[in-house]
């Protein structure tokens, strides 16, 4: 069962009392109202759905989609049988980046024609927070329209947010209009998730070791929750922000082998309503 809930009566009310202020107590409470906003957005569960799966669940993710992720990320999960979610931003596809060259349209085609889910993470890669709600509806609605142009149908079920950062307005446009969105808040989705802000771990060799890992596919066994992991790049010397291949074959396996269901983000949702995450999209 998803539910909702919209404390927005309070942000509304400090937003407008701030603006009837001397202008430095009118910036001051202004910064106030977004830290709260942003406090709202990453704590108050505003689609909640009570957690039917059977199995716990682990998801492999990747954002900004490097074109090392569909080369080398991609041929590790293809290999175990298994299907990714690549949170795409369009405006980005083929430039050079941190993390790598990103895939071109192409490239990222290609994981889709594989089986692999595409979600969407804006057209710009603009923290959502920064964008007014109509400029969030054209950003989103641009991607909308790449990922169709690349035949990806069903791209605009699942968002992520670029930088992890959000205010409640923003999430609660994009959770009424997305299936889920996918947070950069650790934690393993267990009981109940909130849709608005998907829990999730980074899988990058900077911030996670093996054993880590291990502990967190054992903690989520026992939950018989969803862990999902999100990282970037896929090279044997990865960004601050991307894995190597050995970790992520190694996530990989101890996912499978801890008796965990590793799935896409389209098909965990379906475990997680109660279904059968092999069900059609």
């Amino acid at each position: 069962m998803v539910r909702s809930t919209d404390p927005t009566h309070s942000e509304r009310a400090a937003a407008t009392f701030a603006l009837a202020l001397e202008p430095d107590t009118a910036s001051t409470l202004a910064k106030i109202s977004e830290k709260a906003s942003r406090f709202l957005a990453r704590n108050v569960r505003t689609k909640r759905l009570t957690m039917r799966n059977l199995r716990p669940l682990v998801t492999f993710t990747f954002d900004d989609v490097a074109a090392s992720a569909c080369s080398a990320g991609a041929t590790i999960l293809e290999r175990h049988g298994i299907h990714g979610t690549y949170y795409v931003s369009g405006g980005g596809c083929g430039a050079a980046s941190p993390c790598g060259r990103l895939a071109t349209a192409g490239e990222v085609k290609a994981i889709w024609a594989k089986g692999h889910e595409l979600g969407c993470h804006t057209y710009s890669h603009t923290a959502v927070a920064r964008l007014s709600g109509p400029e969030l509806e054209l950003d989103i609605e641009r991607n909308r329209s790449f990922l169709a142009d690349i035949g990806g149908d069903g791209a605009t079920r699942n968002f992520a947010y670029p930088y992890g950062d959000m205010r409640f307005r923003a999430k609660r446009r994009l959770e009424g209009r997305f299936r889920s969105c996918r947070s950069v808040i650790p934690g393993i989705n267990a009981g109940a998730a909130d849709l608005g802000a998907l829990r999730a771990w980074p899988l990058e060799d900077a911030a996670i070791d093996r054993a880590t890992i291990g502990e967190l596919i054992a903690a989520n066994v026992r939950a018989k929750g969803w862990l999902i992991f999100y990282s970037h790049d896929v090279r044997e010397q990865p960004s601050r922000f991307g894995v190597s291949p050995g970790l992520l074959e190694f996530s990989v396996a101890a996912a499978k082998s801890a008796g965990c269901r590793v799935v896409t983000i389209a098909a965990g949702l379906r475990a997680a309503m109660g279904g059968s995450e092999n069900e059609p999209a």
